[in-house]
């Protein structure tokens, strides 16, 4: 029960709260645990619950991360900041024999090992990697292939271009100077 004493005193830093919340000189917060992440991929550094990005930038390191029980979600959170953090990589030209007309161009850190991700999805296992550049950006690098695919093919499906296959080979060649 609230008593008025309660209600009338201010708050000093430090003060905890029958709920747990802990007042830092400004306002109350959740008290955590050092290096915890949250359900919601929020980890607590200091004295409060920071994004992943912010938890970096202010010293923590990655290897220091104690998940909570939904471990698989906060590996994802982890997984996905740093395939944004990684801007190198390779734009890459995919076929099937299921799709003989086809092509999909596509980015990945490495082709190969999007590639055996595909595999996954065939029965016969039988992606193959045609080509592959090699970018410093290579979202940058998959839009202009994107561009010069678009120009040169019969029909687009996303990142899937109708075109012969003579011409991915000379394609490739002139993203490769760019």
């Amino acid at each position: 029960m609230t008593t008025l004493l309660d209600l009338m005193s201010k708050p000093i830093k430090g003060d905890i709260r029958k709920d747990g919340m802990k007042y830092d000189g400004r306002q109350w917060r959740v008290v955590g645990k050092q290096y915890h992440m949250n359900d919601k991929g929020m980890i607590f550094y200091g004295d409060k619950y920071r994004s992943l990005d912010s938890y970096l930038q202010q010293g923590g390191k990655i290897e220091d991360i104690i998940y909570s029980k939904s471990k698989v979600k906060n590996i994802n959170t982890i997984v996905d900041f740093l395939y944004k953090e990684v801007k190198s990589g390779q734009v890459y030209a995919i076929v099937n024999p299921a799709w003989p007309d086809w092509v999909k161009i596509g980015k990945a850190i490495d082709a190969k090992d999007r590639c055996d991700n595909y595999q996954t999805s065939s029965p016969l296992r039988d992606y193959d990697v045609l080509y592959t550049v090699d970018s410093e950006d290579r979202a940058k690098k998959e839009s202009e292939a994107h561009k010069l695919f678009e120009e040169h093919s019969d029909d687009r499906q996303n990142e899937w271009f109708k075109i012969n296959k003579s011409k991915i080979k000379s394609l490739f060649d002139v993203l490769s100077k760019k």
